[in-house]
């Protein structure tokens, strides 16, 4: 017997090696998503015999997504969690809401839907997509706001007691974090489910908005002073870091992995921008450029009048500031009239 065990307590205290060799078998997970990969693969298989060459990429990203999904709720996430560690719980929360939802999105399974279907099956599929109660589901607004719903619904209120008593409430917020996740992620991620892309600078923005989300379930659990979950606090082992402790780490774990992950995400969008050579993703571009060439044209003009105004019209003439040596020319010519000695006190 373990030594740090006692006859109330029926696990092992967690470990790094617990938590890679601790498992629980779920039969209705396992089925749902042997039955996942494997339409998938069939689809894969129909899409080659139509002349497609699908990405391995993308169905290794499918099936690593899946693994996760199975990894939160048959691992150690989940044995754990369910015992009474709300910390370990949130974990399992940001491997279904975030982690795999991005993996299952990037391997695009409503294109590869329409590549390995063909004739009326094509249509009705690409008719469904393309349907005004599909583009409501899938409006960037509402995706964000269901993300939102689900952390303050969840974290913020008894729901999680309840859970803890029924296995059915149990499932549905496994449902919730995924499908909720994919939702969201779907449309900032990929062009996979959605009728238009959204346009780059939105998808940092809506993923910004996301991350405000995480950072405040997280501050609000970090400040709590007793623990808001009793079922939780009753179920957590003896060698468990306590009621409010726990409460505490479950909220940095939101905070400090949320927006950490939220934060890569957004990294991977900014690069796939930068990598986009697609007219959408130029106009966006030239957008941001025009921006910055306005702000940097208006460079001292409260100071300086309009005196200078050929070079200001050369900055925003340019289509590259960082390329164009005029008007890199004609900003240092800016500087060095705001900085002329005497200027101050004009």
């Amino acid at each position: 017997m373990n030594p740090h065990m006692n006859m109330g307590d029926p696990l092992a205290p967690l470990t790094w090696a617990q938590a890679f060799t601790t498992w629980r078998f779920a039969p209705i997970t396992a089925v749902l998503v042997l039955i996942a990969l494997a339409l998938y693969l069939i689809a894969v298989m129909s899409a080659r015999r139509g002349g497609v060459r699908w990405p391995l990429a993308r169905t290794a990203s499918f099936a690593a997504g899946l693994a996760v999904v199975v990894a939160a709720i048959m691992g150690s996430p989940a044995v754990y969690g369910d015992a009474g560690l709300l910390w370990v719980h949130m974990i399992q929360h940001l491997m279904l809401i975030m982690a795999a939802p991005w993996l299952l999105c990037y391997g695009h399974p409503v294109t590869l839907l329409l590549h390995a279907t063909r004739g009326s099956a094509h249509d009705r599929i690409d008719a469904i997509r393309r349907s005004r109660a599909v583009a409501v589901v899938t409006w960037p607004l509402t995706g964000l706001a269901l993300y939102a719903v689900v952390l303050f619904g969840v974290h913020l209120s008894s729901f999680m007691d309840a859970m803890m008593s029924s296995p059915a409430l149990m499932a549905l917020e496994h449902v919730l974090y995924l499908g909720g996740g994919y939702l969201y992620f779907s449309h900032v991620l990929t062009s996979d489910s959605p009728r238009s892309k959204l346009p780059y600078p939105l998808r940092l923005f809506s993923l910004f908005m996301a991350m405000s989300a995480d950072t405040i379930v997280g501050v609000v659990l970090l400040q709590a002073t007793h623990s808001p979950f009793p079922a939780y606090a009753r179920m957590q082992p003896s060698w468990g870091p306590g009621p409010v402790a726990d409460i505490h780490g479950a909220g940095a774990v939101m905070w400090i992995g949320g927006d950490g992950l939220m934060l890569a995400m957004m990294l991977i969008v900014a690069a796939t921008w930068l990598l986009d050579r697609s007219p959408e993703a130029a106009r966006a571009g030239a957008f941001l450029e025009s921006v910055r060439q306005g702000a940097l044209a208006g460079t001292g003009h409260e100071a300086l009048g309009d005196a200078d105004d050929s070079d200001r019209e050369r900055l925003r003439a340019s289509g590259d500031v960082d390329e164009d040596d005029s008007a890199l020319e004609a900003y240092n010519a800016l500087l060095a009239r705001l900085n002329t000695p005497g200027r101050e006190g004009r």
